[in-house]
């Protein structure tokens, strides 16, 4: 059974770098496709009618060994070209940058339902609790009643992202940039005596720039 399998599995690897060399030839030089007619015709011609000569087999598996070395080199040098870029990046100081669309339409998509509410919570609790511990005294009491990020959702990398080495940490750059009109923060304070009044302090739209490293 053992061998079975292992004869099944031999030929099935020499069936698929058949087809991987007859495509190989087929990308290379499409011309060929047209002298496959042209060769069965022959062959046929070969077989049934009459001989042409001894060597024509022999210029056919010249010529197909020439092309399946070629066929050879050029996986080598792919696969060489391959490890090559692998050792310059990993290597190089400064790494090419890399574009971050598919970031910023992840973080689009997530940013409404997930980030955003979970976010604004914790700033919340952030916020109240340095109010309280910061308080001016011209002020009784300040009173955080609504935060909300809002569904706009920051950009990042927009002119794009790289690594770069310091020391010997790898950092990543990339650009920070959040203008968005959609924010809700509203804040109640009450003033102290011998002052009175109530003021509301409304803050709907934040813009953000810069470069985070990290």
């Amino acid at each position: 059974m053992s061998r079975k399998k292992m004869r099944f599995s031999v030929s099935s690897n020499i069936e698929e770098a058949a087809v991987n060399f007859f495509n190989y030839l087929l990308q290379e030089k499409p011309q060929i496709a047209f002298f496959i007619p042209l060769i069965l015709i022959a062959w046929a011609i070969e077989r049934w009618v009459f001989s042409f000569s001894t060597w024509v087999p022999l210029v056919l598996a010249v010529w197909a060994t020439m092309q399946y070395g070629r066929y050879q080199r050029k996986l080598l040098e792919e696969d060489l070209d391959k490890k090559w870029r692998r050792i310059l990046l990993n290597s190089s100081p400064i790494t090419p940058l890399e574009h971050c669309e598919w970031l910023n339409k992840l973080l689009t998509e997530i940013w409404p339902n997930y980030f955003s509410p979970k976010l604004s919570l914790k700033l919340s609790e952030l916020v109240e609790t340095r109010l309280k511990l910061r308080k001016p005294r011209l002020l009784e009491r300040v009173e955080l009643q609504d935060f909300s990020l809002g569904s706009c959702a920051p950009s990042l990398g927009l002119q794009g992202m790289r690594w770069s080495t310091i020391g010997d940490q790898r950092v990543m750059q990339v650009g920070f940039d959040w203008d968005t009109n959609e924010m809700s923060i509203l804040l109640l304070a009450k003033l102290a005596k011998p002052l009175i009044g109530t003021a509301r302090i409304v803050v709907n739209s934040l813009h953000i720039k810069g470069d985070v490293c990290k």
